[in-house]
């Protein structure tokens, strides 16, 4: 990102209403193309310098180490899964506050794209579990494009998706503690049971939903309610926990989707006894 710390670096002095003017012209209007992508509209820059500003020295830092730690963590993404790509298409930036990371479809391709202010400031520095997350995403689609459907992702679907990369990032990473395979979020880490029987029971006639308050409620971290934001994160890994047996990570990668939302239900069914 060395464009985008220049275009900071040389923001004129003043109030963040100004700072944020100069911040469109030299860095979000040339890269309007990549924001597009990404699905980043119209971003309040003031309100974002106003956050951004006390942590750009420790995003600084990890703009600068992202590209080695990525390609470390590609390597040993390769050694547990040797068929995933070597060639993945990848974008840091600053995403305005709307993403830490994110797949999108991008040149022809699904691309993934690093929101470095979220990053730090919902993971700080140690952001290892979160790439093996994102670059699980990547797999999936990789090698069952069954999952890519013409009408976007049903909630059933999104549940079985993040459920699959926290499975894998516990699998790329084991002895870590479960509030880091959760990406630091100790509500997750503590779900349990009681949870899973609550959401279970609710769920069945909302599974097909692919917009709005119901895929919000269950995956979405700006969520306030009465359970936990991306409790389907939880719910998803223990749904892929009890049906792992005996399969690793590349069979599961490669389940199809008639088959995963026919064990997606299952399960809930088994779990809202």
């Amino acid at each position: 990102m060395p464009a985008f710390w220049a275009a900071y670096d040389a923001l004129p002095p003043g109030d963040d209403i100004t700072r944020g003017r100069a911040l469109v012209a030299t860095w979000f209007t040339p890269m309007i193309d990549a924001y597009r992508a990404a699905r980043i509209g119209r971003v309040d820059l003031a309100r974002w310098l106003a956050v951004f500003d006390p942590v750009a020295a420790p995003a600084r830092r990890l703009s600068a180490a992202l590209p080695a730690l990525w390609c470390a963590r590609i390597t040993h993404f390769r050694g547990v899964l040797p068929d995933a790509a070597l060639d993945v298409p990848a974008l840091s930036f600053v995403s305005f506050l709307n993403f830490d990371a994110a797949t999108r479809p991008w040149r022809g391709r699904v691309g993934l794209f690093f929101g470095l202010d979220m990053m730090v400031l919902l993971h700080g520095e140690a952001v290892g579990p979160l790439l093996d997350h994102e670059r699980f995403h990547m797999y999936h689609h990789e090698v069952n494009p069954s999952l890519i459907l013409p009408g976007g992702d049903p909630l059933w679907l999104g549940i079985w998706k993040e459920g699959m990369a926290v499975h894998a990032t516990a699998v790329l990473n084991p002895g870590l503690p479960r509030r880091a395979i959760f990406l630091g979020d100790a509500a997750l880490a503590e779900a349990g049971p009681a949870l899973f029987r609550r959401i279970a029971a609710e769920l069945p006639d909302r599974l097909h939903e692919t917009t709005g308050e119901a895929r919000a409620r269950y995956l979405a971290h700006g969520y306030r309610g009465d359970i936990p934001a991306r409790s389907g994160y939880a719910l998803g890994a223990a749904i892929v926990d009890r049906i792992a047996q005996g399969r690793d990570l590349a069979a599961l990668a490669r389940i199809p989707a008639a088959e995963a939302q026919a064990l997606v239900r299952a399960q809930l069914a088994a779990m809202a006894r």
